[in-house]
C-alpha cells in the first residue's frame, strides 16, 4: 500500500512564538555531534512539573509530556536536515511512570536521516526520582521543503527555561479544550496553540487526545465506581495539519482489562469539511 504524501506547508512569514513550551518552561539544548563531524545534533531537555501541570497519575499529564516530546523531537529532526524543515508524522510513547517528583529531563537523539524522513528516539526520566525511567518514544517526521521561508539559528541552539507563570492556566484551559463528559470532546483553535507555521501544535493535538480518551473511558460501563483517569501510552498518527479548527476528538473505547482501557480515538478539523487529522490510540489507567 502506497503511503498518503504528506500535505505541504503554505509558505508564510516565520513566527518565533513559543507559546505552547512556554507553558511547560521546556529548556532546550542542542549537542553538536563530538567528532564535529556532521552528523546530526541530540538535543537535551528540562521541564519543571508545576501543580497545574499534574494529573490524575500524580504526575505530568501524558498529553503534557507528549507536547515536550514533539517540541524537543521536532526541533531535533528539523536541525539534522535544516535549512529544510520537517512536519511530525507519527509519535509513540510508551510510558511506564505516570507519578513524577520533577524536574524531567529528556534527551532526543536522531537515529535515521533520510532524504525524505527522519527518525528520531526520546528519553525521558525524572531527575527528582534518581533518573528513574518516565517514558521512551520514537518520533518520524517528513523532510519539507520551507519554501519562501528562511530558518536562521545561531548554533549551537539553546533555548533557556522561561520564568514561571504569575497567574497559569490549567492544562485545558490553556489548550482550550471546552468543558463535557462522553466520547467527543472539542477543542478551540485558539492562536496560543499554533506552531511558528500558524497550524495546530503537535502537542496541543496529543492533548487533545489525552483529555478525549479518558473521558471516554471514564464514562464507559467498565469505569462505574473510578474516580481517576490517566492516559499512559499512546501512538499518534498525524494525517494533515489543523489550519481551521474547531477540533474534535471523537472516541471508541476497544475494550477494559486489568484496569487498561484501550480507546481509539480519531481527531477531525471540522471547519475544513470535517476532515480527519490525526488518528490516536490511547492506553487509559484507573488511577
Amino acid at each position: 500500500m502506497t503511503a498518503e504524501p504528506v500535505e505541504p506547508v503554505e509558505p508564510v512569514e516565520i513566527d518565533h512564538r513559543r507559546h505552547v513550551s512556554d507553558y511547560f518552561r521546556l529548556e532546550r539544548r542542542e549537542i553538536p555531534a563530538e567528532d564535529g563531524s556532521d552528523q546530526p545534533s541530540s538535543m537535551s531537555g528540562r521541564a519543571p512539573i508545576e501543580p497545574h501541570h499534574r494529573g490524575a497519575g500524580g504526575g505530568m499529564r501524558t498529553g503534557g509530556l507528549l507536547t515536550n516530546l514533539d517540541s524537543i523531537g521536532g526541533l531535533t529532526s528539523g536541525l539534522a536536515v535544516h535549512p529544510q524543515w520537517i512536519v511530525t508524522t507519527s509519535l509513540m510513547a510508551t510510558v511506564s511512570e505516570l507519578a513524577h517528583v520533577g524536574p524531567l529531563r529528556l534527551r532526543a537523539d536522531v537515529r535515521r536521516r533520510g532524504r525524505a524522513s527522519v527518525v528520531t528516539a526520546i528519553e525521558v526520566v525524572d531527575e527528582g526520582a534518581q533518573d528513574r525511567q518516565v517514558a521512551a518514544a520514537i518520533m518520524t517526521c517528513a523532510v519539507l521543503d520551507p519554501g519562501a521561508m528562511t530558518l536562521g539559528f545561531e548554533r549551537p541552539i539553546f533555548l533557556a527555561m522561561p520564568e514561571p507563570q504569575t497567574d497559569p492556566m490549567s492544562i485545558t484551559d490553556f489548550f482550550c479544550i471546552e468543558p463535557g463528559t462522553g466520547p467527543v470532546t472539542r477543542l478551540r483553535l485558539e492562536d496560543q496553540l499554533r506552531n511558528p507555521w500558524g497550524i495546530l501544535h503537535g502537542g496541543a493535538v496529543a492533548m487533545l487526545a489525552d483529555e478525549a480518551a479518558c473521558r471516554a473511558a471514564a464514562a464507559s460501563d467498565e469505569a462505574v465506581g473510578i474516580h481517576g483517569m490517566a492516559a499512559a501510552d499512546t501512538v499518534l498518527h498525524y494525517l494533515r495539519p489543523v489550519k481551521v479548527g474547531p477540533v474534535e476528538a471523537r472516541c471508541q473505547v476497544i475494550g477494559t482489562r486489568g484496569g487498561r482501557t484501550a480507546v481509539r480515538v480519531a481527531i477531525h478539523d471540522v471547519g475544513a469539511d470535517d476532515r480527519m487529522v490525526t488518528l490516536a490510540s490511547v492506553t487509559v489507567l484507573a488511577v
